[in-house]
């Protein structure tokens, strides 16, 4: 009996949802320069709300970031879950004889 696992494609999702992860922090760390720049070298015509919706970005990315990691460490976890149970089953077979 041939019992085959293949969990290529779980750590392909963890890679890629911290790929994604550190593409988003770029983008923060990009609008947080050019934000602070231009706060501090711009009049803020309307009455400051420049500096609430940088406020309010820098939030979003920031829970968006939070909830990417999480949904790694899920993947991460139902990855090794599977592993286990699959080694799990494995052992029960192997130790069947007919």
């Amino acid at each position: 009996m041939l019992i085959k696992g293949n969990f290529g494609q779980l750590d392909d999702l963890a890679a890629q949802i911290m790929n994604t992860v550190g593409k988003v922090q770029q983008e923060m760390d990009t609008w947080q320069t050019t934000s602070g720049a231009t706060s501090s070298d711009w009049l803020d015509g309307a009455g400051g709300q420049f500096t609430e919706v940088s406020q309010a970005w820098n939030q979003v990315s920031t829970a968006q970031q939070q909830m990417l990691e999480a949904l790694r460490g899920g993947v991460v976890k139902a990855n090794g879950e599977l592993q286990q149970a699959l080694a799990s089953a494995t052992a029960r077979v192997g130790s069947v004889t007919i």
